[in-house]
This record gives structure tokens, C-alpha cells and sequence, in this order.
């Protein structure tokens, strides 16, 4: 796998603009969160792991980072609409927003699944990240500045895999919003594009894995084209390229960071593996 930190990052790239990143304890949210403060931004952080979130933004700030936390339960309205200010109050503007939280729900088929389960993974997914980019968008337009917005999404909303049901069309929705808003926003100089991961080796894909408790649903042989999983660094080196001045002249754009899974023809190891499909589907 190619170190993509070998590579020398851009400290001026985004000095002194102000991002938020939901979801920003772990994973691909804290790869970003680094991704981001190494190239001169500064940020609110943000998750509902509190636990997590201050000690993630411990190691940002010992390693120079400016950053500040917010610990909110996205699902809840009055807890995200107090994001976006606290970010402007903080830094006194608004210039980044990364959705990156998202809840997956538990596994199940279609027919066993409740609706109170759709709206919980709506609420997270797809209310939030509308209300956040909404915020975000009337705090750009307030300052008189250019902005950026990336949306995590995922390639299952092209490539669904069984018993994530919600999930998939949450993703869907996430999809469509983006290209909507990139419409919308496009004449504030607004842009708005997604990320599309693919399987990235997180800890919580791990714990999807280690949760089955059966040897066969340990991680098999990717489809992916380049035969690996993902990092979530490279995750986040995309996010930073969409919300760079590097991306100036690129809106609505949905970036497929799955090492060719979207466009490969092979045989996807999870249908072969688990062999019931209903145990074909791990999140990313």
C-alpha cells in the first residue's frame, strides 16, 4: 500500500479557515480532523462519544492542532443547531463543513426491519447533515466568503448490500441532497461534493467483524480492483482535496475512495463467504 504521508503536506493550503467534523472521534472523522489541521485549519470537533472526543482532541493538540470540541447527540435538534455558532464564535468565521457522522443500525432484513429504526437512521444521516449544511451555508453567506461542504456518503448507495436497508437509502438521500445543494448554493460560491467510501479499515469495521463471533465473516479477499481495504487517511486526503481551493472549479462531484470497488467486475467475497445474504452486508 502507497504511504500517502510520505507525500509533503501544504501547511498554507488551508491556513486559517475554520472547519466543523461531525463524527469526529474516531475514525474516518478524527483521519480527517488530522488530515485537515495539517494543512492549517482550525477545528470543531464534534461527536457523541465524549469520552473519545476529548481525548482525540488531546493527541490533535499536542500535535499543534487547533482545535476545540463539542460533544452533541445529532439526532436531536436543538444539540446540532448549536454547532455551526459555536464554530463562528470560536473563530469569529465559517469557511468547512465535513458531515461525516452517520448510524448504521443493526442488521436486518427489509421486512424485519421497524419504522422506528428508519428514523432514527434518517435523523442522524440525513436530517442532521441538511440542518448542518444549512447552517453552514447562511454562516458563509453572512461573512461574505466562499465555503466548502463534503458529505461522507458510500458507495452501497450505488452498490446496496442486504440487511442495511436504511442505511443504503440514507446514503442515497445523502447523495441526492449533495448534488442539490451544489445546484442551490452554487451562485454564493458555495460548493458541495461527497466522498463515496468503500471498505475502509476502521476500528469500528473491525468491530462489525469481530461482533459476528464466526470464523467464516472474518474480512476475506476485497472486490475491490486494488485488492485491499481502505485507510481511513485516504479517506480524509480526499475530503481535504474537495475542500481546498485545489477544488475550486469542482461542485456536485460524488468521489468514489474505494480502490475500484464501484467499477470492478469481481466477485464480491461477501455473497461467496457468508453464503446466506443476509450475511453479505458490513458497513464502511
Amino acid at each position: 500500500m502507497p504511504d500517502i504521508n510520505r507525500n509533503k503536506l501544504n501547511h498554507e493550503r488551508l491556513s486559517g479557515l475554520v472547519a466543523l467534523v461531525t463524527g469526529a472521534a474516531g475514525g474516518i472523522g478524527l483521519a480527517v480532523c488530522r488530515r485537515l489541521a495539517a494543512e492549517g485549519a482550525r477545528i470543531l470537533m464534534t461527536d457523541l462519544d465524549g469520552t473519545r472526543l476529548a481525548a482525540a482532541a488531546d493527541v490533535l493538540r499536542a500535535n499543534g492542532a487547533e482545535v476545540d470540541t463539542v460533544v452533541a447527540d445529532l439526532a436531536k435538534k436543538g444539540e446540532r443547531d448549536r454547532l455551526v455558532p459555536a464554530a463562528v464564535e470560536r473563530w469569529g468565521r465559517f469557511d468547512i463543513l465535513v458531515n461525516n457522522a452517520a448510524f448504521h443500525g443493526e442488521r436486518r432484513t427489509f421486512l424485519d426491519a421497524s419504522e422506528e429504526e428508519f428514523e432514527q437512521i434518517f435523523a442522524v444521516n440525513v436530517m442532521a447533515t441538511a440542518a448542518l449544511c444549512r447552517a453552514a451555508a447562511r454562516a458563509m453567506q453572512a461573512q461574505g466568503a466562499a465555503g466548502a461542504i463534503v458529505n461522507i456518503g458510500s458507495i452501497q448507495a450505488g452498490l446496496p448490500v442486504p440487511t442495511y436497508a436504511a442505511y443504503v437509502a440514507s446514503k442515497g438521500a445523502v447523495a441526492a441532497l449533495t448534488r442539490a445543494l451544489a445546484v442551490e448554493l452554487a451562485p454564493a460560491g458555495i460548493r458541495v461534493n461527497a466522498v463515496l467510501p468503500g471498505v475502509i479499515a476502521t476500528e469500528a469495521f473491525k468491530q462489525a467483524l469481530a461482533d459476528g463471533a464466526d470464523a467464516k465473516r472474518q474480512m476475506p479477499m476485497t472486490a475491490a480492483l486494488l485488492e485491499r481495504q481502505g485507510e481511513a487517511a485516504e479517506v480524509a486526503a480526499a475530503v481535504t482535496f474537495l475542500a481546498s481551493s485545489d477544488a475550486s472549479f469542482i461542485t456536485g462531484a460524488a468521489l468514489p475512495v474505494d480502490g475500484g470497488r464501484s467499477i470492478s467486475r469481481k466477485a464480491d467475497p461477501f455473497e461467496q463467504s457468508f453464503g446466506d445474504r443476509t450475511e453479505s452486508g458490513i458497513p464502511e
